[in-house]
């Protein structure tokens, strides 16, 4: 088994046990209460602590494009991984398997497809980083300069069409998540109050 195998089978073992335990804890929460945990105080404050460490994860796009030519947030991006995965996870313990209304489902859903292409992302990038450094050592071998060994990685790095694939799919339902989230909450405060 490669190592990138076995690290995506430790991710989905460690995602489908994160769910599992989220849903779990949802139930226990809700046991003997009149209405599930999600419709409880501390249910919807659970959804807006998702919401909260979810719009962390922008943090990261925003910065790579204010600031193009700087060098690249790497301390972002650990917050962007760590948060896309937490918040999520946050969300699931306050939706729980309760997920009796269209928008929210939908929201549910959309998340989901974000969150695993997240993951999936991160090992398309890794496989791509160490593509281009094995380029970029094999050039090295071959004796070019350190400004033609940079031209080259670069075109190289910009016709990765794993990645480009990639974003297409992660970039949309990233925004289709947002509005229906933003749905669900405007609905959840207009029918049910804060």
């Amino acid at each position: 088994m490669t190592p990138l195998i076995r690290r995506l089978l430790t991710v989905l073992i460690a995602v489908a046990v994160a769910i599992a335990a989220g849903w779990l804890t949802e139930a226990f929460l809700s046991i003997g209460k009149p209405s599930p945990f999600a419709h409880t105080k501390q249910g919807h404050l659970m959804g807006w602590l998702g919401l909260g460490i979810t719009l962390l994860v922008f943090v990261y796009p925003l910065k790579k494009r204010v600031s193009p030519n700087r060098r690249w947030p790497r301390g972002w991006f650990r917050v962007h991984m760590v948060a896309g995965v937490m918040g999520p996870l946050v969300i699931l313990l306050h939706s729980g398997a309760h997920l009796h209304a269209l928008v929210p489902l939908l929201a549910v859903a959309a998340m989901a497809v974000v969150t695993i292409s997240g993951i999936v992302g991160q090992g398309v990038h890794y496989l791509a980083l160490r593509t281009l450094n094995d380029r970029r050592r094999q050039l090295h071998d071959e004796g070019l300069s350190a400004e033609e060994i940079e031209l080259q990685v670069h075109r190289m790095a910009a016709q990765e069409e794993a990645f480009r694939l990639w974003q297409s799919i992660h970039s949309p339902m990233t925004l289709m998540f947002l509005i229906l989230t933003a749905m669900h909450v405007v609905g959840a405060v207009y029918f049910g109050g804060f």
